[in-house]
């Protein structure tokens, strides 16, 4: 009896303990009205870990699509089954159709040229479970900027249950406004944003009715999906999925170069110029290039007849898995002969050292978008990339895009409202490995000054504000804030409690749709601490950062350093620390310096020299006032 009483106050006290650290969650960083709904369903949990009673819907599509190239046109027709997973009844459908952005007086954020605008997406079929739908009345649907919404009034979608969807349509691809994807001259298309799609329904919002118009970008569940494309004579197709019936489409030489490709540890020119000139696949008619991919939250595709294809293969594990990565260019991108080298060393990198998980799909194809400078546009298996103008800015384009693979699309995050969970990521990463790509190149001290610089203006907005808010500042929050924003927690928690929190987070979010409040108390729950510290004056509240140095007081074999923190911001302390024969010593404290709410630290550093000046070196952490880094002692 006196066990089995120890043993229920045990239970007792460890319930408090824990019911106190979930207040104390709950209380320590604001969370909106509609989200905490979601806790209180049992959807999310306030440790991090989706709740008992989360659920994710998702989607088989099987879509066969002819491509037009000099009407810059694309006619299809999909199978759709859709899986409703949630326990609600669904009266209505939502569909995505995204090229409706160039539809004339439909809102958008950027310009669309004149000659690119349209009727929109032209719905010719819409058949639900064997119903077909007028969409020309508007009873039976709305279409409101780029979403059409269809009601059911007699074939309501009930909790795990399905529904079937036939779909056939036509879109134009843009050719001046090409945002993202578009026809790049009478014989070249990258082709994404293109079918009607299934919009996603959560347990946040139901469903999503944002619009696209421009700025923001994905979000979207983990779907299957059946491909076939068909092209005219002389064009090949690359495209999210693994090809069903290469052999049948490639010449033998070709095809065995493309096999040989994945495992070569050297580039393979797979389709070569003088392929092109004597024709590189076996029919002289059009071809239909079947793909499958599973588990993915998009497809794109690229066509054609003028591009060479080089390839490589990366070692993503230590059993030796290996991945495709190959490039699409035109022979006059001189500067892309690189380019699948720069996507081995990214896959393999992002595997091996950041975020350190084997790369989650079995190839990557970087395709060549002739007009589009310097940057990049991101789908799953494949990148829409532009000619960089320096080894390093092509490296870094290259490895950015790749690394869009684990954010959004292996997490599943709603990029529309949080863009910083998946663009500021890809920036950490490819800051952080880019000079492995590229000797001495650099993009991570560029963006902790410009953090320094800009952080805590008046146009700045907290990076919870949802990016749908849009603004001037919303590629500095979803990049350059957010991304430093990661390397000053890794140097909090060190690098093996950061990545042991970042794969936690990872394993249970992957194919799922998590919010910023998963993310924060996954890593709470794995570092064992309640790190609000630091995410308040990061991501949910106005502020900046700056240190100074209030005073130096040195004495024989010791030295007190006093380091204000004016700023609201929390970074690392660097000092550098110069003595009399100039040689100088580093010191560095983590931003967790400033965990208690200390507005001073003071530093006790043992010396055997005269001290001339002691600075704070921002090269590392961002600091918006450089007059107050500096203290000069007094001989």
């Amino acid at each position: 009896m006196k066990n089995l009483a120890k043993l229920s106050a045990a239970i007792i006290i460890l319930s408090f303990i824990t019911s106190q650290l979930l207040l104390a969650q709950k209380s320590s960083i604001y969370i909106p009205r509609n989200i905490v709904k979601a806790y209180e369903k049992g959807t999310r949990s306030y440790d991090g870990k989706p709740g008992k009673n989360y659920w994710v819907n998702h989607t088989d599509y099987k879509i066969q699509a002819e491509v037009f190239p000099k009407e810059h046109t694309v006619k299809g027709k999909e199978q759709i089954k859709y899986y409703n997973e949630s326990p609600d009844t669904l009266k209505q459908l939502v569909f995505r159709l995204y090229q409706d952005i160039n539809k004339k007086g439909n809102p958008h954020e950027t310009q669309i040229a004149p000659s690119d605008e349209t009727d929109g997406v032209q719905i010719d079929t819409l058949i639900i479970n064997g119903k077909g739908i007028n969409t020309k009345v508007r009873g039976n649907i709305f279409r409101r900027g780029t979403n059409m919404g269809v009601f059911l009034s007699g074939a309501q979608v009930m909790p795990k249950s399905s529904v079937d969807i036939e779909v056939k349509w036509s879109v134009i691809i843009p050719k001046e406004s090409r945002l993202r994807m578009g026809a790049y001259n009478d014989s070249t298309l990258y082709v994404a944003y293109w079918y009607p799609q299934v919009s996603v329904y959560d347990d946040i919002d139901g469903w999503d009715r944002f619009d696209y118009t421009g700025e923001t970008e994905f979000y979207n569940d983990q779907n299957n999906f059946d491909l076939e494309i068909t092209v005219p004579a002389g064009y090949l197709v690359w495209g999210t999925g693994a090809y069903q019936n290469l052999q049948e489409i490639l010449k033998p030489e070709i095809y065995a170069r493309y096999k040989e490709a994945m495992e070569s540890d050297g580039v393979i020119r797979i389709v070569r110029e003088e392929d092109l000139k004597n024709g590189a696949t076996l029919k002289k008619e059009k071809t239909t290039w079947k793909l499958k991919a599973e588990n993915v939250s998009d497809v794109s595709f690229a066509t054609a007849n003028s591009y060479v294809w080089d390839g490589i293969g990366a070692v993503v594990n230590d059993q030796g898995r290996r991945v495709l990565t190959d490039a699409v260019y035109p022979t006059k991108s001189k500067s892309w002969e690189e380019v699948a080298y720069y996507a081995k060393q990214s896959v393999e990198n992002l595997s091996k050292n950041l975020p350190g998980v084997p790369f989650p799909y079995f190839k990557i194809t970087v395709f060549n978008g002739e007009t589009m400078g310097g940057g990049g546009m991101e789908m799953p298996m494949m990148c829409n990339n532009g000619m960089g103008g320096t080894p390093a800015g092509q490296a870094g384009v290259t490895l950015h895009e790749i690394a869009h693979n684990y954010f959004p699309f292996y997490m599943g995050t709603n990029e529309r409202k949080y863009a910083w969970m998946d663009e500021g990521w890809a920036t950490f990463f490819t800051s952080a490995m880019l000079k492995s790509l590229v000797k001495g190149a650099d993009e991570f001290t560029g963006n902790v000054s410009g953090v320094g610089r800009t952080m805590g203006v008046e146009m700045d907005q907290p990076m919870i504000t949802p990016s749908l808010a849009g603004g001037p500042m919303l590629n500095f929050n979803s990049y350059v804030k957010a991304s430093v924003s990661y390397y000053v927690l890794k140097d909090i928690l060190g690098e093996e409690l950061f990545k042991k929190a970042l794969h936690e987070y990872m394993n249970r979010w992957n194919g799922k749709h998590p919010l910023p409040y998963d993310f924060f108390f996954t890593f709470n729950d794995v570092a064992k601490e309640d790190l609000s510290w630091f995410w308040n004056p990061w991501y949910i509240e106005r502020g900046f950062p700056d240190l100074a140095i209030k005073n130096v007081k040195a004495k024989k074999g010791s030295a007190e350093i006093v380091v204000e923190k004016i700023g609201g911001v929390p970074v690392p302390i660097d000092l550098v620390v110069t003595y009399s024969d100039h040689s100088t010593e580093n010191i560095h404290r983590s931003a967790a310096s400033w965990k208690t709410g200390a507005k001073e630290v003071k530093i006790n550093w043992q010396i055997k020299k005269e001290i001339l000046r002691v600075e704070l070196d921002n090269t590392l952490f961002p600091d918006s006032n450089e007059k107050n880094n500096t203290f000069e002692l007094k001989k």
